[in-house]
């Protein structure tokens, strides 16, 4: 027994270690392993390594996802083929398609789940193609739970935003509170330190509005003091997103989507703005996309995945890119049904022939332990 736990603590610190693709493959080898790599404490762990394999490369700062694919124009693309990025956060990643779907997906897996659709009036569609005002994701450490923002108006002219929230685990929407505000160009709430950060404005007031997704609180943080900002081109082309600074932590940032890559940045560090001292570091990007396919019955489905990515500077085009990390974790809490693509690894890795070969291996497996 003692000789099966120490070739198993070995067997643990050498499958943290892998790469996501490698780690589904791993579940074949017997029904242990497949325990082992679907347990919480196990997926946490490979997340935690994730992150700090990422953060100890000397020239690479962050992963980014986007669905614009070469990550070069002035603004990263949030919507491609009626798909609009919501965001990412822990390897999920959410989208909302065709206005109708909210879908949140693990690419690395190819794990995908369809989320209920918020109880909302549509906007006039004369004016935005969009239903829902502004949308986000995020993880609240405290439930350790991940949520699903949507806030939306009345008419499209209204000046005030009903936020409305959906927990993964609960998989209700409920109302959490009015703002005085309207969202700034649809665009989804930006992801740094447990909040969710949006450019909203009423008339000719603009603020910067923090949706904490602990508390479900909303609050307005101050803009810069600097002259550079007062004196900056126009409110409509400014952006929030997140940035390295030189301690390698992420800071919410404000740039300009016209020059994004040489144009001014402000970054928020204890509390306050202060303009970015430029650190020439390299981000990985990452594509994600969908690919149609269709099985022998002619039955359609879609699968999710991300390119290997490229190299981008971290203080350029990808500044308004979600961050990303390659996870096992799941958009389905633990004992509910797993909604998988037929052609991904984990899914055949259930199939009755494979089942069958990993109950023969677990007693060979045993024998070589005894």
């Amino acid at each position: 027994m003692a000789a099966e736990e120490v070739v198993f603590d070995v067997v643990e610190k050498i499958l943290v270690r892998l790469d996501v693709k490698d780690i589904i493959r791993c579940k074949s080898v017997c029904k242990s392993w497949q325990s082992f790599i679907s347990s919480p404490e196990f997926v946490k762990s490979h997340l935690r390594h994730a992150y700090k394999n990422d953060h100890d490369r000397d020239k690479i700062g962050h992963r980014r996802i986007g669905i614009s694919q070469l990550f070069s124009n002035h603004e990263i693309s949030l919507c491609a083929n009626f798909m609009y990025m919501v965001g990412s956060c822990n390897g999920l990643v959410c989208i909302s398609i065709r206005d109708a779907e909210i879908k949140v997906v693990n690419p690395s897996t190819r794990e995908r789940r369809k989320l209920r659709t918020p109880d909302y009036q549509p906007v006039e569609r004369l004016v935005t193609i969009r239903q829902v005002a502004c949308l986000g994701f995020g993880y609240d450490a405290s439930t350790d739970d991940y949520k699903v923002i949507a806030g939306f108006r009345d008419w499209v002219f209204e000046e005030r935003t009903l936020f409305h929230v959906l927990t993964l685990k609960s998989s209700i929407w409920k109302v959490i509170g009015e703002v005085k505000y309207k969202n700034l160009s649809n665009r989804p709430g930006v992801l740094c330190g447990g909040a969710l950060h949006y450019f909203m404005y009423a008339g000719k007031k603009k603020v910067i509005m923090s949706l904490d997704l602990s508390t479900e609180e909303f609050k307005e943080i101050p803009q810069p003091l600097q002259v550079e900002y007062d004196n900056a081109e126009d409110f409509f082309n400014q952006r929030l997103g997140v940035i390295v600074d030189e301690e390698d932590n992420e800071c919410l940032c404000i740039y300009s989507f016209s020059s994004s890559l040489f144009g001014k940045k402000w970054v928020m560090k204890n509390n306050k703005w202060e303009p970015y001292n430029e650190r020439r570091k390299y981000d990985i990007a990452h594509f994600f996309s969908s690919r149609r396919l269709v099985d022998s019955q002619n039955r359609t489905s879609f699968i999710y995945v991300h390119d290997y990515g490229r190299l981008v500077p971290s203080d350029g085009y990808s500044i308004g890119a979600s961050l990303f990390v390659r996870s096992l974790v799941s958009p389905h809490p633990p004992g509910q049904p797993k909604e998988l693509l037929e052609d991904s690894d984990d899914a055949r890795s259930n199939t009755p022939k494979r089942k069958r070969k990993r109950k023969k291996f677990c007693k060979h497996k045993r024998a070589l332990l005894s």
